[in-house]
């Protein structure tokens, strides 16, 4: 039988060291998940649980289970937080709070209202901050790059 595509040992051995960085960097940011978001990630990425048996682990249908582990995966890769991370003496701890409910957990402003007693307004210019200070590092980024090319 033909098979779609390589195994992981055919990979390129170049690239697999990146592949194995990535992995860890998810698995520790996946302590900073809760509940089933958690559960999940790490019978994906530890165990190499497949889709269908975490579904039937859980009891939901594989294709939500993957829809759920591909959200998961996709707000971990995002760097806004561990960038509000590095410039941590710029948020106050209440924005970190919010920040992490909402970048990483993926609670929407409104529940983190409710949790956190602020005003959906204020929820809002936490994340419009969070991502003006992250557009404002990968300008500097960009400049020093610029600066070395010349």
């Amino acid at each position: 039988m033909r098979r779609i595509s390589k195994q992981p040992a055919e990979w390129d051995l170049y690239r697999a060291p990146v592949y194995r960085d990535g992995a860890d960097l998810l698995k520790r940011q996946a302590d900073l998940l809760i509940g089933v978001d958690r559960t999940l990630l790490m019978m994906y990425l530890r165990a190499g649980c497949s889709f269908h048996q975490l579904g039937r682990l859980t009891g939901m249908n594989r294709s939500s289970v993957g829809r759920r582990i591909r959200k998961i995966l996709r707000r971990l890769s995002d760097h806004t937080y561990l960038a509000c991370l590095e410039n941590r003496s710029k948020f106050s701890d209440l924005e970190m709070a919010v920040l992490c409910d909402h970048l990483v957990r993926g609670q929407s402003l409104a529940k983190i209202t409710r949790e956190h007693s602020v005003c959906y307004y204020r929820a809002r210019r936490i994340v419009q901050k969070a991502r003006a200070v992250v557009r404002a590092a990968d300008g500097l980024a960009e400049e020093d790059s610029r600066q070395v090319a010349e």
